[in-house]
């Protein structure tokens, strides 16, 4: 039997005019939504609601816009979150790894390290990143700690899940993107400062763990210049963005990419 399942992300929803409507859309009887849905809580439940009402399961990681009106405090807003998707039956990634039909899922934000792309940038890249967004210096350093925790679980779970009979096969999600060599043709982004904010130095190291070759998939948002769907180093790594409707990074129409392992 071969699992197949929908790939969305960064879907942005308060960016668009129309409301948020996924029917006729599902390819699949799975849905994997990789962050970044809504910033407004109230939203981002509204949307998850409608599209678990088209999937059997809906396995869902967070994005950094989830987040965006509760850096000071990402716990608790983690937290709250996990309540969130709960009540809406969604299957919450974070520190959890869902086994189908003997693929285990695993994923985390990920986040950024402000040396993704260019490691000598990273001091400038962090001061740029605190001046851009006008965020603290202690939250631009809770989100590279963050980083550095997501990295931790995913090698520790990679690792523990070489042994288990139940897995022969293991799908990864993350929200920011897992190498820069995935993006760094884009022109836009080439020796930026954004491109350093891209994804985490530190998770790219999990595959050293998988000593048995289960992984074999990779799934990524955060990244609005293009699809993704390439074999780097062993592992096809895909995304499939939505991204904001208010730039020219973004498609306003709009489908699943349904991934077949």
């Amino acid at each position: 039997m071969t699992l197949s399942f929908d790939l969305i992300s960064d879907l942005h929803i308060e960016t668009w005019p129309e409301k948020f409507d996924w029917q006729g859309m599902p390819t699949s009887t799975l849905c994997v939504v990789a962050g970044d849905v809504a910033k407004n809580r109230d939203v981002l439940a509204q949307s998850l609601t409608n599209l678990s009402n088209y999937y059997q399961n809906v396995i869902y990681i967070d994005g950094n816009e989830e987040h965006k009106f509760y850096y000071d405090d990402i716990e608790n807003s983690q937290a709250h979150l996990s309540a969130i998707l709960e009540k809406n039956n969604i299957i919450d990634l974070k520190n959890k790894v869902a086994v189908i039909d003997g693929v285990a899922f695993i994923g985390c934000n990920s986040w950024w390290t402000y040396d993704f792309d260019v490691p000598e940038h990273y001091d400038y890249t962090k001061q740029w990143y605190i001046k851009k967004t006008g965020t603290s210096v202690q939250v631009a350093s809770t989100i590279e700690e963050l980083a550095l925790q997501d990295a931790t679980y995913l090698s520790t779970s990679v690792q523990k899940l070489q042994t288990h009979q139940d897995v022969q096969e293991i799908v990864i999600v993350t929200h920011t993107v897992p190498f820069p060599e995935l993006i760094e043709h884009d022109i836009e982004l080439a020796g930026s400062h954004i491109l350093n904010c891209a994804g985490n130095s530190h998770i790219g190291r999990v595959l050293s763990y998988d000593t048995e070759a289960k992984i074999s998939t990779w799934c990524f948002g955060h990244y609005h210049g293009g699809d993704i769907d390439t074999v780097f180093k062993g592992v096809r790594f895909v995304n499939n963005p939505r991204g904001r409707g208010t730039t020219r990074w973004c498609k306003p129409v709009y489908f699943p990419k349904k991934v077949s392992l």
